[in-house]
């Protein structure tokens, strides 16, 4: 049997408020009236009648709850709810979310941050005419392994009773796996149109585990929608997290170099490739293959025999790089006289950062760190060989500007060889671009 619950949502008490009229002040210029010569009547003020918030044809806005079938007993249910009750229960598991169920290292979730420029445009259209009934369903993920906990999870949410949901079963049994920014744009009409109540539907799997979810969003959002492949391979690093393969284990290097706080990359990073993304420099997609380029198979294990974390190995050769090419790196203005004779600071562009300048040097940190394994037998030796090496790149001229032939090459991985070679040449050979480079005697 159907259950619903309905709690109304109140009304503030209207408030009459007496205004009185300013007075009125005659500046005639033949005569100047003295302010208590005039006579300021008292005219009541209309009070208006209290507000109510009715939705059109569709009563007053109400919170409800209720679960409408269950098509397969403990697996799928189909359930609705009002986007407050939907808001107040459900958890997102995002790139910046601690999820307790996640085979992250880091513990982090598998979907990108929401967009949320993005709601006020969804809530607007779920709330004109009768587009409340268009509503596309949600897909939730009901963290529940036994129909004991089952059992009570139904009978609470038929109740409404979010609070005790949290309590017994904790934040985050309720996961959304797909229509996030609808929960965020329906949440959204409700708390900005009066005129705007619905029911949600959602979709409502029962007992899987973290990586199913995961799966299950990898199926809706790449084979049944076309997405950035950056925001694709960013999910597979929680998706296939604890396979052994070369491919996952760079997607977690370049994941920890664009996430963690102690990298240079850390929140320089689109991790999505987006438009929640613009004015970060390059992709984790580019920066994930440019890991690829530094980090073959054959460095990562020797660095791993060598005891040596290639996450950690990664982090220090960017950071000697962002102080090698420091005036590049943190993007330093220009000094420039004005028509007025005044110094202005001029913005300047520079190629390091975007993503042949980034391929480039991370080509170029396979070498160095290989010629640092060869130099160094211990771990300060290494790391001692790696700073000779990387601080000759200090000697880069990374400004964009039609006469430096250091820039010369095309954007993108393809101009990423040409300016890879340039810098080759001037950290092994001492050969700036365009000096010949003299044969081995």
């Amino acid at each position: 049997m159907n259950t619903t619950i309905a709690a109304a949502k109140t009304t503030a008490p209207a408030v009459t408020e007496t205004v009185k009229p300013a007075p009125t002040h005659n500046r005639s210029r033949a005569r100047r009236v003295p302010l208590a010569a005039v006579e300021t009547p008292t005219v009541p003020t209309p009070v208006p009648a209290p507000r109510k918030r009715v939705v059109k044809d569709h009563g007053p806005k109400t919170s409800k709850v209720m679960i409408q079938s269950h098509f397969i007993p403990g697996k799928v249910a189909m359930a609705t709810m009002t986007p407050d009750k939907l808001k107040e229960l459900a958890f997102i598991s995002t790139y910046s979310a601690k999820d307790p169920q996640s085979t992250s290292p880091r513990k982090n979730g598998y979907q990108r941050e929401p967009f949320e420029a993005r709601y006020p445009g969804i809530g607007r259209y779920y709330a004109r005419d009768n587009n409340r009934h268009l509503i596309t369903p949600l897909i939730a993920s009901a963290r529940l392994y036994n129909g004991a906990d089952q059992s009570r999870f139904n009978t609470l949410f038929a109740k409404g009773d979010v609070t005790t949901i949290h309590k017994e079963f904790g934040k985050h049994v309720f996961s959304i796996v797909d229509g996030q920014h609808r929960m965020g744009g329906l949440h959204w009409a409700w708390e900005n149109i009066d005129e705007f109540n619905a029911d949600v539907p959602i979709m409502v799997y029962y007992g899987l585990h973290y990586t199913e979810e995961a799966n299950l969003f990898d199926e809706i959002n790449t084979n049944q929608r076309k997405l950035p492949k950056a925001l694709i391979e960013a999910t597979k690093v929680h998706m296939e997290a604890g396979e052994k393969s070369h491919a996952q284990f760079i997607r977690e290097v370049a994941y920890s170099l664009a996430q963690d706080g102690d990298s240079v990359w850390h929140g320089l990073v689109n991790m999505t490739g987006g438009p929640e993304g613009k004015g970060k420099p390059v992709s984790y997609e580019g920066l994930r293959r440019s890991t690829g380029d530094m980090l073959n198979v054959r460095l990562v294990n020797r660095l791993q025999d060598r005891k040596l974390r290639v996450d950690r190995v990664a982090k220090r050769y960017w950071e000697m790089v962002s102080k090698a090419c420091a005036p590049a790196w943190d993007e330093h203005p220009r000094e420039t006289i004005d028509d007025d004779g005044f110094i202005v600071m001029e913005p300047v562009k520079y190629k390091l950062k975007d993503l042949a300048g980034m391929n480039a040097t991370a080509r170029l940190g396979e070498d160095i760190l290989t010629t640092a394994l060869d130099k160094g037998a211990t771990e300060e030796d290494f790391n001692s060989a790696m700073a000779d090496l990387v601080s000759r790149l200090g000697q880069v001229d990374w400004e964009k500007r039609p006469d430096n032939v250091w820039v010369s090459t095309s954007a993108g991985h393809a101009g990423a060889t040409g300016l890879y070679n340039m810098l080759y040449q001037l950290v092994y050979l001492d050969k700036a671009p365009g000096e010949a480079v003299e044969p081995d005697s």
